[in-house]
């Protein structure tokens, strides 16, 4: 899978959040205007130990597939094994982490 697609589907996932959420997904833009590429934001994202609210907006919603954890996982080839197995932790234990 290429990057381009990748980036495409960032961009889908952001606009799937912020019609569901109902507001705009500030935080996130900003941290993608923070990093070089989508792909080191999104590692940083998925890796961090704060649990962002977008997951959990998405989490208690039923959208565990339209997470970024999700697109890790499904774009692994783009992504560093250890942000790849975050995600999929994550995705796997999403309640695990408030």
């Amino acid at each position: 899978m290429s990057e381009r697609a990748f980036k495409k589907e960032v961009e889908r996932a952001i606009d799937f959040y912020e019609n569901f959420a109902g507001r705009p997904a500030r935080r996130v833009h900003q941290i993608m205007n923070r990093y070089p590429s989508e792909i080191e934001a999104i590692s940083h994202l998925v890796t961090s130990a704060d649990l962002q609210q977008g997951f959990k907006v998405l989490r208690d919603g039923g959208h565990l597939d339209k997470t970024f954890e999700a697109l890790v996982v499904q774009f692994q080839c783009l992504f560093r094994t250890e942000v790849v197995q975050a995600a999929q932790w994550r995705l796997d234990n999403p309640y695990a982490l408030f």
